[in-house]
């Protein structure tokens, strides 16, 4: 999903400016998302169920969120522990 689906997905230029606490001459300004706005959008947008975090961000999102990083299992030998 590029820039422009995702504020059209939000509502538009000004639904983006509300969101943000900016105006909406700014949003309209943009050529690509700051990425710390986009980065705010992205958890409104999953909040709103529109799309998730790491279909924004494919490439970037598990050093972004760190919760979202795949879990590594560890196998611990609980047998070999002493009191």
């Amino acid at each position: 999903m590029n820039d422009a689906q995702l504020i059209d997905l939000l509502g538009g230029v000004t639904a983006v400016a509300r969101l943000l606490g900016i105006a909406p001459s700014s949003v309209s300004g943009w050529k690509a998302i700051p990425l710390d706005r986009k980065i705010r959008l992205a958890v409104i947008a999953e909040d709103l169920g529109l799309t998730t975090r790491k279909e924004l961000f494919p490439d970037s999102y598990q050093d972004i969120w760190i919760e979202l990083r795949p879990q590594k299992i560890q196998k611990n030998n609980l047998g070999t522990l002493t009191a």
